[in-house]
């Protein structure tokens, strides 16, 4: 479809956007909040939702992952987006593949015609290398990139509108941003390519059993990546049989989801903090359980980079949080985002210490699920607070922030029992690796010598007070 014509196509668009969100707001009665929550609703929404779309199913898979932001009925129902949304013809996929590959189409060899799997961006088809390789062919939707950059256009337009009528505390139009740089990246198959390649290098150093794809780049291009086909089962199937209660099943898949859940918080936080590269959108249908054991990641789209200073100022941030210093934690999050001081610092520290407050009240909860619940969303709230007055959080902070929301919702979906405590100690970890490597850099021989004496005698007296 040529640009001109889907410029003009977006006046009906927006009506039929407009038209679709009217119904289901008549249909949902949102306003009625001792109804709205129920089964019915939530199919009504997911249903909404397919019909609007692929922008508009990422949104919703983004959702699924959060039963500490919208009710559990909804997350369950939307949860179905993830592995669900309806192939395009097998007619276009092969046409896509001829263009895109040229000569090199030949090369794959008893490729599938029936998708194996179909997302809100993309779908793969199976085929086989002359080597005997079984590979995973990723074809971009038809007309993929104008339909994000048209439907992403129409969620800004409307959202300014929302802002300017209701006048919300927390603008909408923040989070229509957030939205918008966490999906343009994912159309680029190229980039999705190398970014493969540099999170394997990074995850051998790791060596934890989680790992990326092989990706064959000469059958691949900016709009077709193909890579290492990967059999076992998603993390999405996994949580369909807990949630079916087939605890047995799983089990016999060898499957143990504490240790699942330990390792993914391991793998994105040493990633993230020690390497200072992490994939950026481990939605549990982009994680594999493999019959090895092992944990390969895939639809690497969005990745996220922190440099030094990041990563010491969001272990320091979360560190102090979860110690329920609010004064702390606020300075490493102002220090992220420059030292900029609004007019109205003082009232965005009060409610922030709010915030803090209200989370240190939940520390007394058996479970992290629990005291998520009680406590709700902090990530995002804090992200809110400071990006409605006028904050501005780096993109890097914003997917690191968004990652290690996505990661709680595995927690809360595979090991719910995982205690507040343990997530502590594993930032602990990282910063004691993060000060140990910085070490030989910041100190010469005597320095390093003065600074463990101290710390010794330091330790040596607490230890006597103790007793």
């Amino acid at each position: 479809m040529k640009v001109h014509n889907q410029k003009n196509l977006k006046p009906m668009r927006i009506l039929q956007i407009s038209k679709e969100l009217f119904f289901l707001s008549i249909q949902t009665k949102p306003w009625d909040r001792n109804q709205f929550v129920s089964k019915t609703n939530a199919v009504l929404i997911r249903k909404s939702l397919e019909r609007l779309g692929s922008v508009f199913v990422k949104l919703g898979q983004m959702l699924a992952l959060r039963p500490d932001f919208i009710p559990p009925v909804f997350c369950d129902e939307l949860y179905k987006l993830l592995d669900q949304v309806p192939p395009f013809e097998s007619k276009q996929a092969m046409d896509i593949l001829k263009h895109e590959l040229g000569n090199n189409f030949s090369k794959l060899l008893e490729l599938e015609p029936v998708p194996t799997a179909s997302a809100s961006f993309a779908q793969v088809h199976r085929a086989k290398l002359d080597n005997g390789d079984v590979v995973a062919v990723k074809i971009q939707r038809p007309g993929m990139e104008l339909v994000v950059h048209r439907d992403l256009g129409i969620m800004k337009f409307l959202a300014h509108l929302v802002d300017f009528w209701f006048r919300p505390t927390n603008k909408l139009i923040n989070i229509v941003e957030e939205f918008e740089i966490w999906t343009k990246d994912e159309l680029d198959y190229s980039l999705e390519a190398t970014n493969i390649e540099r999170f394997n290098e990074v995850a051998s150093l790791v060596g934890d059993g989680i790992r990326g794809p092989k990706v064959y780049k000469n059958l691949s291009t900016s709009r077709v990546l193909t890579m290492e086909f990967i059999d076992g089962y998603s993390l999405t199937q996994i949580i369909t049989l807990l949630r079916e209660g087939k605890k047995k099943q799983v089990r016999e898949l060898g499957f143990d989801g504490k240790d699942i859940v330990n390792k993914l918080i391991k793998n994105m936080l040493e990633m993230a903090h020690i390497h200072g590269y992490f994939h950026a959108d481990p939605h549990p249908a982009n994680i594999i359980f493999t019959p090895e054991n092992e944990l390969v990641l895939i639809d690497f789209g969005i990745v996220g980079s922190l440099n030094k200073k990041e990563r010491v100022l969001i272990l320091r941030y979360f560190r102090t949080l979860l110690a329920g210093n609010a004064k702390d934690s606020f300075d490493s999050l102002l220090e992220l985002c420059g030292n900029k001081q609004p007019s109205n610092l003082d009232q965005i520290k009060e409610k922030y210490r709010i915030i803090v407050d209200k989370f240190v009240a939940t520390f007394h909860s058996k479970t992290y699920l629990e005291q998520q619940i009680k406590s709700g969303p902090i990530l995002a709230g804090t992200l809110s607070l400071m990006q409605s007055n006028g904050m501005e959080v780096p993109v890097s902070i914003v997917r690191y922030f968004k990652t290690f929301e996505t990661i709680e919702g595995l927690i809360f979906a595979l090991y719910p029992e995982l205690q507040i405590q343990d997530m502590l100690k594993e930032f602990r970890r990282v910063s004691i690796i993060n000060i140990v490597d910085a070490l030989p850099i910041k100190f010469d021989e005597k320095n390093v010598n003065s600074l463990i004496l101290k710390l010794i005698d330091s330790i040596e007296k607490s230890l006597i007070l103790s007793d």
